[in-house]
């Protein structure tokens, strides 16, 4: 929609071919260093910017009690999807010279940021966004199945059978690559679901007032226990994802700098 709106208020000079938009009666507007597409670059560029103070309040001690970490993350993720869509239309669609290892940089750095958001929603965190230990979330499972089994009356070889389903043993065998064994039964998840409920509710009697409380628990322990398989996984795949997603944001930033430095001593400011 927002993009939709864009291309529509600028008389589709974004679509326009290279060669013909300096004819376009918008040109002076959208071009890159044009009134609204220079604003557009300055815009999304501070968000690029103000990124970084997550990494900030996530390591500076002084700032620890300033928010919850998962708010903190929240406007993180916002901005790192909103600036680079402004980035890319202060472009104009235009990409060359130093400046486009930093655009691209920019691009790697937010498809990144989708795969650390997958990876880090798999390692369990208290709210105030400090990581579980594996033993304070074992306990946390093993005091969930107990209620789960308590309140709708199940056998010990009903839960069995529960946790076998949720295929963790598959999920733990395949260390690493076991992220895309979670990601298949994420997207295939709806299937599992059926398949995992026919089989326990052969063996229970759940009525149809508790249906839903039924779905909600038997959905958060293959979860959780899903979670607690690929634990040590997890670990390693977001050290070496840092590891990736770091450099692509150091070169994002230092590249940006030198073509805002570049722009203003050449005489290229807002509405210059």
């Amino acid at each position: 929609m927002f993009i939709g709106l864009i291309i529509k208020e600028s008389g589709n000079y974004l679509l326009t071919d290279l060669m013909d938009r300096p004819h376009h009666p918008n040109h002076k507007l959208w071009k890159p260093g044009g009134t609204i597409g220079h604003g557009l670059g300055i815009l999304g560029g501070s968000m690029m910017i103000i990124m970084f103070v997550y990494s900030i309040r996530k390591r500076v001690r002084f700032f620890h009690k300033w928010g919850k970490l998962p708010t903190w993350l929240n406007y993180h993720i916002f901005l790192g999807i909103a600036g680079p869509i402004l980035v890319t239309f202060h472009t104009a669609l235009k990409f060359g010279g130093l400046v486009s290892i930093s655009y691209w940089s920019m691009v790697a750095v937010a498809l990144s940021g989708f795969i650390g958001r997958y990876i880090y929603i798999k390692i369990p965190h208290h709210v105030s966004g400090k990581e579980l230990t594996q033993d304070e979330f074992k306990e946390k499972l093993h005091t969930m199945t107990h209620q789960f089994k308590s309140d709708f009356g199940l056998s010990d070889s009903t839960i069995d059978k529960v946790l076998h389903l949720s295929g963790a043993e598959k999920i733990e065998s395949r260390g690493l690559l076991g992220i895309f064994t979670i990601f298949l039964m994420d997207i295939t998840g709806w299937f599992n679901w059926i398949g995992i409920k026919k089989e326990i509710q052969k063996s229970s009697t759940i009525s149809k007032s508790e249906i839903h409380q039924f779905k909600q628990s038997l959905r958060q322990i293959v979860k959780m226990d899903r979670q607690i398989a690929f634990w040590k996984a997890a670990q390693r795949l977001f050290h070496y994802w840092h590891v990736i997603h770091k450099p692509f944001a150091y070169t994002m930033i230092v590249i940006m700098f030198i073509h805002i430095a570049v722009a203003v001593s050449l005489g290229y400011t807002w509405n210059y």
